[in-house]
């Protein structure tokens, strides 16, 4: 039986127009339309940015998805710049950003949703 390593995590991604914000975890909060493919389309943005959410849930209820993502290791710029690429997908509904945890840059929960 082969001897399996554990997989050593990624180094944090530089943030090239964010140079000095620090590191953070950040909560996603989806509502999408309940459709195949929303949940490859939204894991998908983490994918791009070598990035593996740490938690992931979802629930279906009356034709929408609730979809609650909490992933680290991205700069709270970057966090923006995935939910607002996130409410531009057609299916999605809403999308609530919060940084979690302790982190040097000052910020507040961001609402994406269109109003």
């Amino acid at each position: 039986m082969p001897h399996f390593e554990p997989a050593s995590s990624a180094p944090l991604r530089h943030d090239a127009w964010s140079v000095g914000n620090a590191h953070c975890l950040s909560r996603y909060q989806i509502l999408a339309e309940a459709e195949a493919d929303v949940l490859c389309r939204l894991l998908n943005l983490f994918a791009m940015q070598y990035l593996i959410p740490q938690q992931v849930g979802v629930l279906q209820q009356d034709g929408m998805l609730m979809v609650n993502v909490e992933v680290g290791g991205l700069t709270w710029h970057r966090a923006q710049i995935i939910g607002e690429k996130m409410r531009n997908l057609v299916s999605v509904c809403s999308v609530e950003l919060e940084p979690m945890g302790d982190f040097h840059v000052v910020t507040e929960a961001v609402s994406l949703a269109a109003s």
